[in-house]
């Protein structure tokens, strides 16, 4: 009973029975008091002209009202139709019945002042009698026309029971189908305690369950990659601390071992790997700040021309060791942003890192600003092999790597653009990157002050 396609059925069942029963005593009262009407219709004369003009005749020719039976609608063919219902009297000025319909009233007082509706019977301006229709209760009906009440009464219930059948048959194939959605969606969602995360599902049935559906596949979508994320993640965490973690243990065991002296060189190679073991940490602590909106800022208004000189001033002496040749390119006039200049000042540093990772000897870096609308835009941009559709649409991922072979020293953590990425977020700007054969660009937007 407690299913939704069972109680949609009921409640089908429940409003047609109501309704066919409704109608059914609407039906069955209006036609039997039509058909009583139409029956006593039949049955009376409605004291015609004919008979009133005939009766008063009949008393003027012979001066009373003895011998005047047959002169009543009705008389002379048996008994008339309706029975023992209305019937026609004549009296006399004493209200004694003189003729009428029914042998049986002959000879009986009948009282004028009641209510049937008599006709005063006149003869020379003088009133000698009462025509009158007794109507003792409803109009009486006949065997046949009870029959045919109690027959359409038959129907009747035939019909509601019928209907009510059928009610509940359609209604519980129309209540089967219209849940139908809603039995996938529940073994979809049962499923997702089996793994099955991202599991689509058909968009049908009424629009209400196709927006459903769709939720939940955007839902299934959502949750499905937050878990490849969550067990990438996992997997890239474990596999950047267990190079550093190696390391250290094998350098720390060989001189508890001897096998090692225990000097500055071998102790500086432990501590690089302490140091990228907290570098890997920190940045950690900073992305998941940035990701859930956490993370303090600090805005002040600052020219975009300056932020881009002091980036390109921390990195000038990296690029002219490594041969690579790094300009600026700021246009004139460029308005203020509100930015938090230390966290705007390490986006450019992974930018400007990872540029010169894959800048070849020779090559050249540029950083450049310009306007943009009502945003001022930054782009750094490098020469080298360039990035790849596949390559750029990852190159924010988290841990991810342009080569996989590439050392995890040389190569970074990993973490620089997805922080880079969430900090221009922070700042409710944009990032992105633009890739070229022999160039890469990124670019940032910031909104003005």
């Amino acid at each position: 009973m407690n299913r939704l396609w069972v109680r949609l059925s009921l409640a089908f069942l429940l409003v047609t029975w109501l309704a066919i029963g409704v109608v059914a005593v609407i039906v069955r009262n209006a036609t039997e008091t039509s058909f009583r009407n139409y029956v006593g219709q039949q049955n009376s004369v409605q004291y015609s002209d004919e008979v009133i003009e005939r009766l008063q005749a009949y008393y003027e020719t012979s001066g009373s009202w003895e011998d005047s039976d047959g002169l009543l609608p009705g008389q002379g063919a048996g008994r008339p139709r309706g029975g023992q219902g209305s019937q026609f009297v004549l009296a006399d000025l004493e209200g004694r019945i003189v003729a009428s319909t029914d042998p049986a009233l002959v000879g009986t007082n009948w009282n004028p002042s009641g209510p049937d509706d008599p006709v005063a019977l006149m003869s020379a301006g003088v009133q000698v009698g009462w025509l009158a229709q007794q109507r003792p209760g409803p109009t009486a009906l006949g065997e046949a026309e009870s029959r045919f009440l109690d027959e359409t009464t038959r129907w009747l219930i035939a019909a509601t029971v019928g209907v009510g059948l059928l009610a509940v048959l359609f209604g519980g194939v129309l209540a089967w189908t219209l849940t139908a959605p809603l039995r996938v969606l529940t073994t979809a969602v049962h499923g997702f305690t089996s793994g099955m995360m991202g599991r689509q599902v058909s968009e049908s049935g009424t629009l209400e369950m196709q927006d459903l559906a769709r939720a939940f596949n955007a839902m299934s979508l959502n949750l499905n990659e937050g878990e490849q994320l969550r067990q990438r993640m996992a997997a890239d965490v474990a596999h950047e601390l267990r190079t550093p973690v190696s390391v250290l243990r094998g350098h720390i065991e060989a001189m508890l071992d001897g096998v090692f002296p225990l000097d500055q060189e071998h102790l500086a190679v432990a501590n690089e790997q302490v140091l990228h073991l907290s570098r890997l940490v920190s940045d950690l602590r900073l992305l998941t700040q940035a990701e859930s909106r956490s993370l303090p800022l600090e805005r002040t208004s600052i020219d975009a021309g300056r932020l881009v000189a002091q980036a390109v001033d921390r990195f000038e002496p990296l690029a002219l060791d490594a041969g690579i040749s790094l300009t600026q390119d700021v246009e004139a006039g460029l308005p203020l942003i509100v930015v938090d200049c230390d966290r705007m000042q390490q986006v450019f540093g992974n930018l400007l890192s990872n540029a010169l990772r894959h800048t070849p000897k020779n090559g050249t870096i540029s950083v450049a600003a310009a306007r943009a609308g009502d945003r001022v835009q930054f782009t750094v941009t490098n020469s080298g092999t360039g990035l790849t559709e596949e390559q750029a649409r990852h190159v924010f991922d988290r841990f991810w790597r342009a080569e996989d072979s590439r050392e995890r020293d040389t190569g970074g953590s990993g973490l620089g653009l997805a922080i880079a990425r969430e900090l221009v977020s922070l700042h409710d700007g944009e990032i992105g990157v633009t890739a070229s054969q022999g160039r890469t660009s990124f670019f940032l937007v910031l909104p003005v002050a």
